[in-house]
């Protein structure tokens, strides 16, 4: 209870003290979902989480961004967990956007990494067509961590690859394109060059879910190996697994979405790794 009386008073004060401090008064803006999980590693799971952004821009190059979440277990309700994910200051310059403290990270199209609570800077910038991520700090466990992160576009094919250094080396690569009006493929690899382990992840999605009514299908493919992916990966469920995902999602109106997948998976030496999962979120 204190947690959370504390960060309603710290952003409290943020939008109280707007005029003096900032040339414009923060913005909140956030999301906010219900999910159910059941997977044959484990027993069944029923969450909810809220997430609370706050922007503001303090002159014409300078800005802060703040990010209180909570994170409850439905079926225990012991109170939930309340924490800061994101909380740095940035700059954008003319062709540049630096951030410095606390903020979410995302290689590639996330095989590799894409994952909140890491510190340190992160540089993004664009030379000509091609644009270049690169980050120095700590991860969530306090591992050094760094990568350089490169995108093109050639013909309509988006190409990228990345190189990323924690305890491990790994190395990623993806490429994406609509293949046909409303069909996207999207196919990503890595690698742990120190374990010499691998991963593959390919996807076909249809349609797309971005106002009220519409509907996108997918269905994906991955072949990963052990320890090929860091732990910060855009679904632990990948490593160690091969096997199908399909997927939906439905908008329910233009800030909700109803979102299901079905993993029909096996981990490399065969055993079930099954998952279903729903969830219902909304943006505000």
């Amino acid at each position: 209870m204190q947690k959370k009386l504390l960060t309603a008073a710290i952003l409290a004060s943020l939008t109280l003290s707007a005029t003096a401090a900032f040339a414009a008064a923060p913005t909140l803006s956030g999301d906010a979902r219900i999910e159910y999980r059941n997977e044959d590693a484990s027993d069944n799971h029923l969450t909810n989480r809220i997430r609370l952004n706050v922007d503001a821009q303090i002159d014409d190059t300078f800005y802060v961004h703040g990010r209180a979440r909570y994170d409850n277990d439905m079926r225990e309700n012991n109170g939930g967990v309340m924490t800061f994910d994101q909380a740095y200051i940035g700059a954008a310059m003319e062709n540049a956007d630096l951030r410095v403290g606390r903020q979410s990270l995302s290689i590639g199209q996330g095989l590799l990494m894409d994952d909140d609570n890491f510190s340190g800077a992160q540089l993004n910038t664009a030379i000509n067509n091609l644009n270049v991520k690169g980050f120095y700090g700590k991860d969530p466990s306090d591992t050094k961590t760094s990568f350089i992160d490169l995108g093109t576009s050639f013909r309509g094919l988006n190409i990228g690859g990345s190189y990323l250094k924690e305890d491990d080396k790994y190395y990623g690569f993806n490429l994406g394109a609509n293949v046909a009006p409303n069909v996207a493929l999207n196919v990503e690899v890595a690698k742990n060059d120190t374990q010499d382990a691998n991963g593959f992840l390919a996807e076909v999605a249809i349609g797309q879910a971005v106002k009220k009514g519409d509907f996108l299908t997918a269905i994906s493919y991955r072949d990963v190996d052990e320890y090929a992916l860091t732990p910060f990966s855009t679904d632990g469920a990948y490593d160690n697994s091969k096997g199908f995902r399909i997927k939906g999602a439905y908008k329910v109106s233009d800030t909700a979405t109803l979102t299901a997948y079905q993993d029909i998976a096996e981990d490399q030496d065969g055993a079930d790794k099954d998952r279903t999962n729903v969830e219902f979120s909304v943006n505000f």
